[in-house]
């Protein structure tokens, strides 16, 4: 069996933001990013990724992405045998003091000098042996498979603010209220109202990104309570809204880029 490419890293940096369509590699891609948002989508749900966080793609998993304002950060694709102690689909995991570390280090290694290549295989191996053994995320909003249920799903994480309850949803897309709230638990593992406030709170962190206050967020992802909003962001994030891009884990999630 010939052996596997050694991993490969990219450091990027784009101005604006960008889209980026349906497509899949034959490797394992991690990324993050040190300054902007993005989204990544695949169909069977989202996953939002903030700065700081390191976001996972595992070979050939078709996916599309969709980046916020200027970005700047790092990608390494990694071979198959290597990706198999990742999961096995989209993933988006909280980094660490030790992970940054570890990424700094191998930013900083020449990459085009092969003496260097069997420190930089050690120290993927131990970025991804930490990355498998870091708790979940909380940063996914699952979508369902069923057509009609895919398309309420769509409509409310494009516009979470929508008021109708699940009694209107379920007479505007012909589903019986019963069958709708069993299948889309069955598909989402989510009740309808969990995954509304999955669906709010990850629109709030895009909208965040994009330094819109507290309170202009709240309103548009369909809090009409601040204290409400603060307090469900900080049930489930562990943070309040104004200090999620600050610090996360004791990581800074917004570090700026060298002049």
């Amino acid at each position: 069996m010939a052996a596997e490419m050694p991993a490969q890293l990219w450091v990027h940096a784009y101005e604006a933001p960008r889209v980026t369509g349906y497509h899949a590699h034959e490797t394992g891609q991690l990324f993050a990013l040190r300054e902007g948002l993005q989204v990544i989508e695949t169909p069977s749900g989202r996953w939002v990724q903030p700065p700081g966080w390191i976001g996972w793609i595992a070979p050939r998993c078709a996916h599309a992405a969709q980046s916020f304002g200027a970005t700047a950060g790092w990608s390494l694709h990694i071979g198959a045998h290597a990706a198999a102690a990742l999961p096995d689909g989209p993933h988006v995991f909280a980094s660490t003091s030790l992970l940054q570390g570890l990424l700094e280090r191998l930013i900083s290694l020449d990459a085009s000098d092969a003496l260097l290549e069997p420190r930089r295989e050690r120290l993927v191996a131990v970025l991804i042996d930490e990355l498998a053994a870091s708790g979940p995320q909380s940063l996914h909003l699952p979508m369902p498979q069923d057509k009609r249920l895919a398309a309420m799903a769509a409509a409310l994480a494009g516009d979470p603010a929508l008021t109708d309850g699940i009694d209107e949803w379920a007479a505007r897309i012909g589903m019986a209220r019963r069958t709708l709230t069993r299948r889309f638990a069955a598909e989402t593992g989510l009740s309808f109202a969990q995954w509304r406030q999955q669906a709010r709170l990850l629109k709030s962190v895009e909208l965040l990104s994009l330094r819109e206050s507290v309170t202009a967020v709240a309103l548009t992802v369909g809090y009409s309570s601040i204290s409400a909003f603060i307090e469900a962001f900080r049930k489930h994030f562990g943070c309040t809204p104004a200090r999620f891009f600050e610090v996360e884990n004791g990581v800074s999630q917004t570090k700026k880029k060298p002049a």
